[in-house]
């Protein structure tokens, strides 16, 4: 369903705010080891794709119309897989990407490097946009891709509809990384922090883990990969074809250990992983400054005479001692030879090394018995995504109106969510595939517009802080601390927002003591307790009278969706409006539902 066009305004008249329609998403895949990534998102009156990351099969099943365009973050498979699929059913549909994007993906389309890949099926043409320029794709509604880290040419993707003043914006990080990695920079929040969009959908793929510094972890990486070598292991290391077997290939040719090693060490690569090598090196301009020196002075990646020596794996070669980098894409049919080829050396040792975001198209267990019985299988951790830290460190940069959570498995969404430094601040969301999600404007609405903030940052207000002791009784004892301020700082046009519930924070920030005014959502939001048999935190409210739920309060509406009844908060006054609540929570605007029936 369209939403309704906005009015335009004339050159003489000053822009009027006007009423914004609710921006609509529906996932059609939010987990990437799961069903793959797709969004379907409903912004003014347009309808766009985000990413087609499900197979062609289901994409069309799940598709709830016919999309305007259709936009691609990035080239790894569970973002763009049921592209060519699509294309060929819509091939009307714009398709948007960055160029380098394009390169990545319809060239390991052109190599057969796909899953279900199908000859017959022509790759589609991308529209390519670079990094920075803002672009109409179709009228009011501009379309700007910004680097996201990642992989090289992942991008974050700014949509504005101009058909309202403000216009409503929505920021979509796709895969995004804020720590630089060697081929592509770390996501620009620079370029980006002023937007404050109104939607954040962003990934959560390392859920609310705390990880330490990537440097670190690669030394951790290159230690173990190391040790099993000098003890004459055979390492399988199963990467995606883009991505992270490039960055290990170059941090080995980089790494002390693997330059200067004292016997003889070789790096062999799948034939799907050296396809995309090979892309890589067509992209040597868009790389960093840093791997364009070092490609001044000997190949990205191949190498026969310095160490460690770096060779693509053919079929016609025995499988060799050493660091096999595989495909972790690959069917039965790539690792039937080196299934054979171990099984006909039992005295051979190997060790499997696996990533957590790294899955197997072909699971462990579908490996031949016998191999996974004498297989030494060690997981590492080693990633291209954001960690709990650097992941709030965007959200409170961008400080959007709704926060959607994407990429990720339920739990790790949840355990996001629950965080109260999100909670408490923005409307944070989990959604779930082939469920609505209407995202409604919650901005603070006020009859006079306020006045602009105040030029001078460094403007003070002095007061007095007095403490206030109880005389009743033996002995005095202090009863609390009042803060006098002037009357002037309620001119501030912040005060409205900092004093709406009348109730604030304190805390020691070194020697300043900060106050913070505490929102309506705070206020009603349940505090936590912990089960003390396994020290997970648990929702806890406190008791209330029955008529005093949102279950029984008049302007809790309920909605029916595919499989369940929720609820959602129709009073416009509560903090909870338009979002779904909880049938035991509760508001200061309930109202109950006898009040209904006598009008």
């Amino acid at each position: 369903m369209r939403g309704a066009r906005g009015g335009s305004h004339g050159k003489d008249n000053p822009p009027v705010e006007s009423k914004r329609p609710p921006l609509r998403l529906f996932p059609l895949g939010t987990d990437p080891r799961q069903q793959g990534c797709a969004y379907w998102l409903e912004i003014g009156s347009y309808r766009l794709l985000l990413d087609c990351g499900l197979p062609a099969s289901a994409l069309l099943k799940a598709l709830p119309g016919i999309p305007d365009a259709v936009i691609c973050s990035h080239a790894h498979f569970d973002h763009v897989q049921g592209l060519p699929g699509f294309y060929r059913r819509y091939p009307q549909v714009p398709i948007y990407a960055t160029p380098v994007t394009a390169h990545l993906a319809s060239g390991l389309w052109e190599r057969g490097i796909w899953p279900a890949y199908d000859r017959e099926i022509r790759f589609p043409p991308f529209r390519a946009l670079p990094f920075g320029q803002a672009r109409e794709i179709l009228p009011h509604l501009m379309l700007t891709f910004f680097a996201a880290g990642h992989l090289p040419g992942a991008a974050a993707t700014l949509l504005q509809n101009t058909q309202t003043t403000p216009a409503q914006t929505c920021l979509y990080t796709g895969d995004c990384s804020l720590a630089s990695t060697r081929f592509a920079p770390g996501l620009d929040l620079g370029a980006l922090r002023h937007w404050q969009p109104d939607v954040l959908l962003i990934e959560a793929s390392l859920g609310a883990t705390h990880h330490p510094p990537r440097r670190q972890l690669e030394n951790r990486l290159v230690e173990r990969l190391f040790s099993a070598l000098a003890a004459g292991q055979t390492v399988l290391f199963p990467l995606p074809v883009l991505g992270l077997g490039q960055e290990l290939i170059f941090l080995l040719k980089a790494h002390h250990r693997f330059t200067q090693a004292a016997q003889e060490l070789t790096v062999w690569v799948a034939p799907g992983l050296a396809a995309g090598c090979n892309l890589y090196e067509r992209l040597l301009p868009y790389l960093p400054g840093p791997v364009r020196n070092f490609a001044t002075y000997q190949a990205l990646f191949w190498e026969d005479r310095l160490q460690p020596r770096v060779q693509p794996l053919t079929e016609a070669d025995p499988l060799p001692q050493g660091l096999l980098l595989c495909d972790a894409d690959a069917g039965p049919e790539a690792w039937d030879p080196i299934w054979s080829e171990l099984l006909a050396q039992p005295q051979r040792s190997c060790l499997l090394v696996q990533l957590p975001e790294v899955k197997l198209a072909t699971p462990l267990d579908q490996w031949p018995l016998p191999l996974r019985s004498r297989l030494e299988v060690e997981w590492l951790t080693w990633h291209s995504h954001n960690d709990v830290g650097h992941l709030t460190q965007i959200i409170h940069t961008f400080r959007p109106q709704h926060l959607v959570l994407v990429h990720a498995n339920p739990q790790q969404a949840q355990d996001l969510a629950d965080l109260p430094e999100l909670c408490n601040r923005y409307h944070v969301h989990c959604p779930q595939p082939g469920h609505w999600l209407e995202l409604a404007d919650s901005r603070l609405q006020t009859l006079v517009k306020p006045s602009p903030f105040p030029s001078n940052p460094a403007l003070r207000y002095e007061g007095e802080v007095e403490e206030i002791w109880q005389e009743h009784g033996s002995p005095r004892t202090l009863a609390g601390v009042q803060v006098r301020l002037p009357p002037q700082i309620t001119e501030d046009p912040r005060w409205a927002a900092w004093a709406e519930t009348g109730l604030v924070e304190a805390h020691w920030q070194g020697s300043e003591l900060v106050l913070r005014g505490l929102s309506p959502r705070e206020l009603i939001r349940p505090a936590k307790t912990t089960t003390p048999a396994t020290g997970v935190p648990r929702p806890h409210q406190a008791p209330l009278p029955g008529s005093m739920k949102c279950h029984s309060c008049r302007f809790a509406r309920q909605i029916l969706t595919a499989h369940t009844q929720i609820l959602r908060c129709d009073q416009e006054r509560s903090p909870l409006y338009r979002l779904q609540v909880d049938p035991q929570g509760s508001c200061p605007y309930h109202q109950p539902l006898e009040i209904r029936s006598s009008g």
